[in-house]
């Protein structure tokens, strides 16, 4: 199992008027600090709002890995009429992906109270049946990640249904196990009964979004459960550090690591 830092949420701030997202300066710093600290691999999240090239040019010259990035465009597969729009926001993705041999691209599912449920789901498995032959043709895995309180998807087994019915081995989905523990908890046996269907995985503290060292999920125990359950691919943290940045991301390394031996 390989693991990987989430430079983006490191360095995000709260202000007056609500979230201030990392920059490009902030995610060069991330990846200076996840090298420094010995992390072979980071992701981040929106590549076409910050200077990517930049960001290509720090990977090359760290050594890093690049695990996953968002997809352009990434929510809007509940409604048929904005698909032509999460198509060509995907095409553009995974020729940014591929300069960064980045194997993982986020999709997310928004929430849409225009249309019901039903068409909802309907329009989000037509969608990503209409995505497969992209991500199969380059050989790149979409994951669709449900987020707690801002996605369409309340449970596991709705999209892990819909994944079924996709049935594309380059559509898995993304399990973060914060949003999992807030929506419906059990989160080892719904990762051992599904581990096929799981491309990536995301990992911070709950209730709250803090290291993976605190909280009221044992990490030390959910990481050897997922490696004795035979699964190879990224286990990303991706968290809100609460001390000092250099200390927290070294604690959080030295967990897994533990863990993984």
């Amino acid at each position: 199992m390989k693991y990987s830092l989430c430079i983006d949420l490191l360095y995000l701030e709260i202000g007056e008027h609500g979230p201030i997202f990392s920059d490009t300066d902030k995610l060069l710093a991330g990846m200076e600090l996840a090298k420094k600290t010995g992390y072979q691999a980071v992701e981040f999240w929106d590549w076409n709002t910050r200077d990517y090239e930049k960001l290509l040019a720090k990977k090359k010259e760290l050594g890093l890995d690049v695990a996953a990035i968002c997809a352009k465009d990434r929510g809007k597969l509940t409604d048929l009429s904005t698909l032509k729009q999460a198509v060509q926001g995907l095409r553009e993705t995974i020729e940014v992906a591929k300069k960064f041999a980045c194997p993982n691209i986020i999709i997310t599912a928004d929430p849409n109270p225009e249309l019901d449920k039903e068409t909802c789901r309907k329009n989000i498995t037509e969608s990503l049946k209409r995505l497969a032959p992209l991500a199969e043709e380059a050989d790149i895995m979409l994951v669709l990640e449900p987020i707690s309180g801002a996605s369409f998807f309340t449970d596991s087994k709705e999209p892990f249904d819909i994944l079924k019915e996709v049935g594309s081995s380059h559509v898995k989905l993304l399990y973060d196990i914060f949003h999992y523990q807030i929506m419906e908890g059990n989160i080892v046996n719904t990762i051992k009964q599904n581990i096929d269907l799981i491309g990536h995985i995301h990992a911070a503290s709950a209730p709250q979004r803090f290291e993976i060292t605190s909280g009221e999920l044992n990490y030390d125990y959910i990481i050897r459960e997922i490696k004795a359950a035979g699964y190879e691919r990224y286990f990303g943290i991706e968290y809100l550090p609460t001390t000092d940045k250099e200390t927290s991301v070294a604690n959080c390394k030295k967990l897994i690591e533990d863990a993984l031996k």
